[in-house]
């Protein structure tokens, strides 16, 4: 009598186990389900219903087990196999995070080293686009979370670094010029984000990044390339335009020198409402400044790596 007690006792437990891992795989697939995947992972009709598939799986064998809880014949037969499945669908779950996440990281390292190659030969950028990175993200972290969920955080990576991409296509001697721009010279320079847009079109994937790409020279107050105004710019594009507006100011230019962290958050605060968003400035401009200038300290490391040779283009 003993011992049957025992061996239920063992079963509840089990399957207990059983259906708290299975609501452990269940929170981070319906996560990913929202948010969707980054643009490396094109997330086509097949990929969403496998998702969907898997979230099925999960809430059902959570109910089925609970109802199979209260039936002692069949507690005994199945909360075993049970538990044995939830363990093999998590160990499953998990070797697929972490390979998608080691292929993320893949991709990203991949891209840095072209960017960063591509900006080697040219003083006027030497690690620009790869700054913005870097603080894009650390203003991304410093988001409230319900601002993050508009956002997957790979995508505003991808975007970072694309943002100066179009620029290839723009005449060296203009990209170079130290003297005023004439209004053809000015028009062929604002045409860059749109040029990015032309490059990564063949890639559906990319819509979203490239989008943000687009519209990161729009100024709140109206008054930008498209005239977008305000909340309708993109968020990741808002948060592109800080970035790439203290990294241009901090980074020293053939043209011009460059300035502290002090004076660029003073000039910051002086275009928060009119070509930054003021919330978003506010946000930057009191984060600790180690940690911005830890962002510049990192593209310098990493750039040390594509000096060595000639990429002048």
């Amino acid at each position: 009598m003993t011992s049957a007690i025992d061996i239920t006792i063992i079963n509840e437990y089990l399957l207990i186990a059983g259906i708290f891992l299975m609501f452990f795989n269940f929170l981070p697939t319906l996560f990913y389900l929202v948010l969707r995947s980054d643009a490396m992972h094109i997330d086509t009709g097949l990929t969403f219903g496998t998702n969907v598939a898997v979230l099925v799986f999960e809430v059902s064998f959570i109910f089925g087990s609970m109802i199979i809880f209260s039936i002692d014949s069949l507690l005994g037969h199945l909360a075993l196999p049970l538990f044995c499945t939830a363990v093999i669908f998590t160990i499953t779950m998990i070797w697929a995070t972490y390979q998608m996440g080691a292929l993320n990281r893949r991709s990203m390292e991949v891209l840095e080293t072209l960017v960063g190659v591509i900006e080697a030969g040219d003083e006027n950028l030497d690690g620009h686009s790869l700054h913005v990175q870097n603080l894009s993200m650390l203003i991304y972290d410093y988001l409230p979370f319900y601002e993050k969920r508009k956002i997957n955080p790979m995508n505003l990576q991808y975007a970072s670094l694309f943002l100066d991409i179009g620029k290839l296509g723009i005449p060296r001697s203009i990209i170079d010029k130290r003297g005023k721009l004439t209004p053809r010279e000015k028009q062929l320079i604002q045409r860059h984000p749109e040029i990015c847009v032309e490059i990564f079109e063949k890639i559906p994937s990319f819509t979203n990044v490239t989008y943000w790409v687009k519209y990161h020279h729009e100024r709140v107050d109206g008054t930008g390339y498209y005239h977008m105004k305000g909340n309708d710019i993109p968020l990741a594009s808002r948060i592109l335009a800080v970035a790439d507006t203290y990294s241009a100011i901090t980074m020293p230019r053939s043209y011009r020198p460059s300035l502290s962290h002090e004076s660029a958050v003073a000039e910051l605060r002086l275009v928060a409402g009119s070509q930054l968003d003021e919330y978003l400035v506010n946000l930057f401009c009191a984060i600790p400044q180690k940690k911005v200038l830890e962002c510049m300290t990192d593209v310098r490391d990493r750039m040390k790596k594509y000096q060595s040779g000639d990429f002048k283009w």
